[in-house]
């Protein structure tokens, strides 16, 4: 999954309840210690959480969106929601399809092929090959008959 950077907000002075994204991996099964908050908060947030001690009911829709932006960074709709990137990689994909496609038409229908490609060269090759004894023990040279000079049989 990819991650929203932009949704991190800068954080000048960071406290001990404050933290910021993990770079290890290590797993507690139980926390000691007090609980890891994710804004510093200042004034407005420590008088949100001396109220959030006492009765729920009394708090307001607005003041728990504050203390909940207070301690999370996303909401779990902001976590899931579409990052939009698969349009980066079908487009990259699309990109690299019409490249090679490009290519393919430009050298089908380019100045034509190099002389060795031709089949009298082909053949004057493999009799040159046939000649020198080119790689005796198991390449051309060993399928090739020189007393009789023809190929071996396929036995």
């Amino acid at each position: 999954m990819f991650i929203h950077h932009h949704l991190y907000k800068p954080l000048r002075f960071v406290p001990q309840l404050v933290v910021k994204r993990s770079t290890t991996s290590d797993y507690c099964n139980q926390m000691s210690g007090k609980p890891i908050r994710f804004c510093e908060g200042g004034d407005e947030l420590c008088a949100l959480r001396e109220k959030e001690k006492g009765d729920w009911n009394k708090l307001t829709l607005d003041e728990i969106k504050k203390l909940y932006r207070g301690s999370f960074c996303q909401t779990f709709a902001e976590i899931h929601a579409p990052t939009g990137q698969w349009k980066l990689v079908v487009g990259i994909a699309f990109w690299a399809m019409a490249i090679a496609f490009l290519m393919t038409v430009l050298t089908q229908f380019s100045e034509a092929s190099p002389e060795s490609f031709e089949e009298d060269n082909r053949q004057a090759r493999l009799k040159r090959m046939i000649a020198l004894e080119m790689n005796p023990i198991t390449g051309l040279a060993s399928k090739w008959d020189y007393e009789v000079e023809d190929w071996k049989s396929r036995k």
